[in-house]
């Protein structure tokens, strides 16, 4: 079966999507209902598996590292600094955001695929 391309508007259309959902899922619900948004649109969009995994890597990516930067922004603390001391980034927040926006890219591209997946797009 040939694979469906998506056009690049298109993609770019549905990450702003996912990030502003996923921002407001977060709001409410705990951390991984993004990712179950993000599923629920790969698989009601029917986006290829690859371009699903692509769509929620960025989107998940943008989401969360985004969210790191306005929360320690809004709420200064010590905490950021602290934990990238902690963990072998060197004590670089800018480094610990961007493991943040890695694990939100990973948890968003995961569960996009798997709604493309559930729905039997390759």
């Amino acid at each position: 079966m040939a694979q469906r391309n998506v056009s690049t508007s298109f993609a770019l259309t549905t990450i702003l999507i996912l990030v502003i959902l996923g921002a407001i899922v977060q709001i409410y619900l705990p951390w991984y209902a993004m990712g179950i948004v993000f599923g629920i649109i790969s698989f009601f969009l029917a986006l290829p598996s690859r371009s699903a995994f692509l769509i929620g890597l960025g989107a998940g990516f943008i989401l969360w590292s985004v969210s790191a930067i306005w929360m320690d922004s809004q709420f200064p603390s010590t905490l950021p600094s602290r934990m990238a001391q902690i963990l072998p980034l060197g004590g670089s927040v800018l480094a610990l955001y961007l493991l943040t926006g890695v694990f939100g890219g990973l948890t968003g591209a995961l569960w996009s695929w798997a709604g493309s997946k559930l729905r039997g797009n390759h």
